[in-house]
Formats: structure tokens, C-alpha cells, sequence
């Protein structure tokens, strides 16, 4: 046998140094789609779609994202979540809250050259509140600001006045990125800002290239090439960073589990801390078997939220009670607590006359979902607990874009979802609960009238702080008893990156801002 391999062997002494050359130099290239690593150059996944680039417009996560990294705002929030200047150097506000004044800080360029004024941002905000044009962004300012207003011997000055008290104005005006005069048309596919990232190209909902703003007011990045790579599928994102074809993702809707796995990947780190998003259940305060208060509320008893935790999020978040975060300053710790207690949500449902009759269910519910894994995992454990009470919960997964829009319209009777980064100021209260901010003007989705409720929001607006937390206090208490939503729990904020990244520092709600002052080495 060994004489006959000999000869085989010795047949072709060509072909097999050939052969070999060749076996050595595949060797020494990328394998599939893995990177050469380059240094500066990084690879972040994003889990969804990209509506668009404008920065007046957007309002999904993935849109807002892509703001994060190349538009900035009059201001931005700190780490107590209050806002503080960004490109403007400081602004003031007078005592009665009508009118908020900016300076702007000087020879900040936008990524085509221009030197931002005040004549840029009066331009993004008469653009954002002209008649018919659609922004969420542009709803919740239209009740508040009745004017921009430029001056002549100041080109850095900006004036807002407000039809009524806005104190939180400046919190407000955070998520509408500043474009340069004249570019409205062109934002939503080819943005111009003035943030650290400027636009290279767009392959839809594939990929978004992205180049270092060496003229950035606050330094260049040391990422000097950023890829958004748009990957939808949960184990495409997982196998793109365990093979290092991706570099990172924050907070990128990895199923638990999958967060676990990669946490022993060679070659990844993963990071898990508190998150302040909340997700919540969305109730139709108009449908016939929801518009009764104890229904929502025996429902808020069926949910164990300590399971959900432990068996779905595998620890990854923690019960809520609030929409606003805790550390937020108007958090209100003594809310109603909707601990799990199937008993006490059946007697609730008798009371309310959903009482169980020959083994059928209470009543009939439908649940509308996103289609990620852990959603649907999510959805099929509260259709057992609610089982549980007797009660019967349809689950109809939607395609975001779809959800969405269900979810505006009032079509649903509950819905999953979770709110993103506008849970951490006191106005979301104005946004999702007032009577005067049902859809389009505002996220009142539940379609909650509350004249109370109205009433200390109104005060709110110029009352003094010290009252002003008395007033949130209460009305955490009142949504608390009345739920227009169920509050669930704040998932917790999950990077997940390559060994080659560094200084990897994130903000409890994943603000995509951090990347700027990453490092990415070969």
C-alpha cells in the first residue's frame, strides 16, 4: 500500500506544487464574508428598515438612529436626560415660557461646506410646519410654536415664540436635526447635516455608507468609514458578528437566547445594562370590552411579569410601573403596582360581568404584534397567562411598517410595542396621554380623554418645578389606576461588539451619538 501512494504521489510533481500554492494563498484571504478589519473602518448592524433620511420627518427607531450619527439639534439631552445646547451655544427662555431664544455656536459647517446660521434653522422649522407636510415631529410642535423669528444684526440668533407656556420647548425641538437652507427636497435621500458622519451612498435596504466629517465642531471621528448594514433576520445578525463581517449592534432586537450565545463567542463582547425603553401594552380605550376600567386593570394582574423576565428576556430587562424611567426626575416610585395575581384579575372580570359559563372563555381578545422572535415569544406567553383568567388573546403579527399604522389609526384592541428614548422627559405625557394629541397631532393611540388629567398638564406648563413633580406624581398615579397602557418593563440596553472595537461607552437608551468616539482597530 505504501508503494502504491508513493507512485500516486509522484505521478503529477507539477500539479501538486501547484496545487499547493494555491491551497496557501486561498488560505491567506478573507474567508466568505468575513473583513480584513482595517482600521477606522466599522460595521454596525441596524435591525430594520430606513424610511428615510430627513431628519424633520423621522420617527422610527432606525430613522432616528440615522440622525444620531449625521444631523445634530439645537440641542441634545445630557445624562440626566435634560436637554442641553448642541449646536446652539446656549439659549434662554423668558419667564412666562413663550419665548425661547438660541445662540448658536459659530463655524459649525454642514458636510457640503456652508457655515450654519440662524437662517438654516428657520429654514428646517418653516419647512417642517408647512401645510402638508407629514412629521410626527411637526405634530407636536404645531399646538406650541407660532413663530420663528431671525435678527438682522445677529446672524447666529434664533427666536421662538411659543402660542402658549412651553417649558419644555428645548426638550422638544431635541429630535429635529438642523438642514441647510434649500435642501428640503433632497434630505430624505441624500441628507446633508452637520453631525460627525456625512453621506456616502444608499443600497435600500441593504446598506448605508457613511464617511468621517472632518470638519465635525466637536473633532473628527477616529471611525473614519462607517457601514450600516440592514439585516432583519435575527440569526443573520448573529452569524454577521460571529464570523466578523459586523462589528456591532446596539440594542438590535437579538432574541435573548441569541444574546446568551454570543456571550461566549470567541472574539465578542457583549454588554448588558439597564435600559430606560419601555414596553408596554397598547389598550383601545374605545372598544366596548376595553373601555371599562376594570378589565384593563384585571389584565394588568394576569401578566407575570418576573416570568416573562426570567424565561423570555432570559434577565434582559426589568419591571415598569411608569412610562418614565426610574433616576428620571419626576419618577414616581409609589404608582400603582400591578403585581401577578390571577385572583384577583378573575374577581375584576366578575365585577365587570365577564364571568366564565360552561367552560367558555370570558371574553375574546386580539393582540398585534411585531414579527420578531422574541415579540412573538412575548405574545404567545401572555395568550397563556391570559388563558389562565379565561380569557382568549388572538395574536396577529404585522409587519412594522403595517403595525404601525394600525397603531395610529385605532385599529387594534391591544398592541405590543416599545417606545424608544421619548419615555425620558416629563413631556412625554403631554405626547402620548393629553386629549388634544390622538393621531396625527400627538401618540395618543389609546384615545384616553382624562379632563384631570388634562387639567394638571396644563399647569404643568408653568407651574414651578417643585409642583411641577407634585403634578407628575399625580398623574402617574392616575394613568397607574386607569391604564391606557400596560406598562411591562424596561428591556435592558444590549451592545454586542468585536474585540477589535474599543471604547464602546452607551447611554441607557442606545443613543447611536456614541459611536462617534469609538475606535476600531485592525
Amino acid at each position: 500500500m505504501t508503494e502504491v501512494k508513493i507512485r500516486q504521489r509522484s505521478r503529477f510533481p507539477a500539479l501538486q506544487a501547484l496545487l499547493l500554492i494555491v491551497s496557501i494563498f486561498i488560505g491567506l484571504l478573507p474567508t466568505g464574508c468575513r473583513r480584513t478589519g482595517k482600521q477606522g473602518e466599522l460595521v454596525v448592524i441596524l435591525e430594520k428598515r430606513i424610511e428615510t433620511f430627513d431628519p424633520r420627518v423621522s420617527a422610527d427607531s432606525a430613522a432616528e438612529r440615522m440622525r444620531q450619527l449625521m444631523f445634530n439639534g439645537l440641542t441634545r439631552k445630557d445624562d440626566k436626560f435634560d436637554p442641553v445646547p448642541d449646536l446652539a451655544e446656549k439659549f434662554e427662555s423668558s419667564p412666562d415660557y413663550r419665548t425661547f431664544t438660541f445662540y448658536l455656536r459659530p463655524n459649525v459647517k454642514f458636510h457640503n461646506g456652508r457655515v450654519l446660521s440662524a437662517a438654516d434653522v428657520k429654514y428646517t422649522f418653516d419647512t417642517m410646519m408647512a401645510k402638508g407636510f407629514r412629521s410626527a415631529k411637526r405634530a407636536e410642535l404645531e399646538r406650541d410654536l407660532a413663530s420663528v423669528e431671525l435678527d438682522p444684526a445677529n446672524p447666529f440668533k434664533i427666536v421662538f415664540h411659543c402660542n402658549t407656556a412651553c417649558p419644555g420647548f428645548a426638550n422638544t425641538i431635541l429630535p429635529v436635526g438642523i438642514v441647510p437652507e434649500g435642501t428640503s427636497e433632497q434630505q430624505a435621500k441624500h441628507p446633508i447635516g452637520t453631525g460627525p458622519f456625512k453621506f456616502e451612498s444608499y443600497s435600500e435596504d441593504q446598506e448605508v455608507s457613511l464617511s468621517a466629517f472632518d470638519d465635525y465642531f466637536e473633532g473628527p471621528s477616529s471611525i473614519k468609514r462607517l457601514t450600516v448594514r440592514i439585516i432583519p433576520d435575527n440569526s443573520t445578525r448573529e452569524s454577521e458578528l460571529r464570523k466578523g463581517s459586523a462589528d456591532l449592534a446596539i440594542n438590535a432586537d437579538f432574541d435573548p437566547v441569541t444574546v446568551e450565545s454570543l456571550q461566549t463567542a470567541p472574539g465578542v463582547k457583549v454588554e448588558i445594562t439597564d435600559g430606560t425603553n419601555i414596553t408596554h401594552l397598547g389598550v383601545n380605550l374605545q372598544d366596548p370590552i376595553l373601555k371599562d376600567r376594570r378589565i384593563r386593570q384585571a389584565l394588568s394582574y394576569a401578566i407575570d411579569r418576573e416570568a416573562i423576565i426570567r424565561d423570555v428576556y432570559r434577565g434582559q430587562a426589568r419591571p415598569a410601573h411608569s412610562v418614565l424611567p426610574p433616576g428620571q426626575w419626576a419618577f414616581e416610585p409609589n404608582a400603582t403596582d400591578y403585581k401577578y395575581d390571577p385572583e384577583r384579575a378573575k374577581k375584576l372580570l366578575d365585577e365587570a360581568g365577564k364571568t366564565e359559563k360552561n367552560g367558555q372563555p370570558r371574553m375574546k381578545l386580539s393582540l398585534k404584534t411585531s414579527p420578531l422572535s422574541v415579540s412573538r415569544k412575548v405574545g404567545e406567553t401572555l395568550q397563556e397567562q391570559m388563558r389562565r383568567i379565561g380569557v382568549e388573546l388572538e395574536l396577529q403579527p404585522l409587519e412594522r411598517q403595517k403595525l404601525s399604522q394600525d397603531m395610529n389609526d385605532g385599529n387594534f384592541q391591544l398592541y405590543l410595542n416599545t417606545l424608544v428614548g421619548g419615555n425620558q422627559s416629563v413631556d412625554i405625557f403631554k405626547f402620548v396621554y393629553s386629549s388634544k394629541s390622538i393621531p396625527p397631532n400627538g401618540q395618543n393611540r389609546s384615545r384616553y380623554n382624562n379632563p384631570l388629567l388634562d387639567k394638571l398638564l396644563d399647569e404643568a406648563q408653568t407651574a414651578p418645578r417643585e409642583r411641577r413633580k407634585e403634578i407628575f406624581s399625580q398623574v402617574q398615579k392616575t394613568l397607574a389606576d386607569d391604564l391606557p397602557q400596560i406598562y411591562l418593563w424596561y428591556p435592558a440596553t444590549v451592545v454586542v461588539y468585536r474585540d477589535r472595537v474599543s471604547n464602546v461607552k452607551i447611554d441607557p437608551s442606545g443613543d447611536w451619538r456614541a459611536i462617534r468616539n469609538m475606535k476600531a482597530g485592525s
